[in-house]
């Protein structure tokens, strides 16, 4: 589990805070290069396996056999990629963001629907984004991507066929709010605390067969205090979900 040095009493001897911050670090440390250690094999791996699998005259059962471990490198690929992620997160002792470009929201969120419409496939999940155009976003691109689609397609994988997927991008009394709101399996009230927790599952067995990561609400989490942001949940067992990200008026952009 992650130490959040921040939040270290305040009457610790320096020593043992200099010492817990020395551990988290190697903690830190030794996630990513363990992590960027396995990317190579990994991907060699992954790479014989799609040869093999082009094979014409391969047996039913063989072919079986090399699409699991092909699926299964994939999983492992796509959980050291947010690893990775997560490590370049919160490896700025500050937790800001060093870029301040203009972001263009409601283009960036088209583009992740259109994505997510590919995700959803035979479920034909009913996906609407109501986007104002005119409110940018000043921070890094690639970052709050990657939390704009963990949010959404977490929406896709959870709610069932034909569901309802809404997405809103606006502004309301000098904040902008980022809102995915599903039809979906909902949350139990106990879960809500701990779901941007690292590997943390609801649904242990239906979050592998999602082919989730268990990061995806810990690297929104950090994006978010990145961009001075906060995330509200908003859940009923059964009867879906509401994430809400805020963002404060000194983050925002009229154009």
């Amino acid at each position: 589990m992650k130490i959040n040095t921040q939040k270290l009493p305040a009457n610790l001897p320096t020593q043992i805070v200099s010492h817990i911050q020395h551990l988290e670090r190697m903690r830190q440390d030794f996630v990513a290069n363990v992590s960027h250690e396995l990317r190579t094999p990994l991907t060699v791996i992954h790479g014989y396996l799609e040869t093999l699998l082009d094979e014409k005259d391969l047996p039913e059962t063989r072919k079986k056999v090399f699409l699991q471990m092909h699926q299964q490198t994939l999983r492992m690929e796509n959980l050291i990629e947010d690893l990775l992620l997560l490590s370049r997160l919160e490896d700025d002792v500050d937790n800001e963001t060093k870029t301040d470009e203009p972001v263009a929201v409601a283009d960036l969120l088209n583009q992740i629907c259109n994505e997510a419409r590919e995700l959803s496939g035979d479920a034909k999940h009913d996906i609407q984004l109501h986007a104002d155009k005119t409110v940018l976003l000043k921070g890094c691109q690639e970052e709050l991507r990657s939390l704009f689609s963990n949010l959404i397609f977490n929406a896709v994988k959870y709610t069932a066929p034909n569901g309802e997927i809404i997405i809103n991008w606006q502004m309301k009394n000098k904040k902008a709010y980022f809102s995915v709101q599903d039809s979906g399996i909902g949350i139990a009230e106990k879960h809500i605390p701990r779901l941007t927790e690292r590997f943390y599952r609801v649904d242990p067995a239906r979050s592998r067969s999602s082919g989730g990561t268990g990061l995806g609400l810990a690297i929104a989490k950090h994006v978010l205090l990145r961009h001075d942001g906060e995330l509200n949940i908003q859940s009923k067992l059964g009867k879906g979900s509401t994430f809400t990200c805020i963002f404060p008026n000194n983050r925002l952009l009229i154009n």
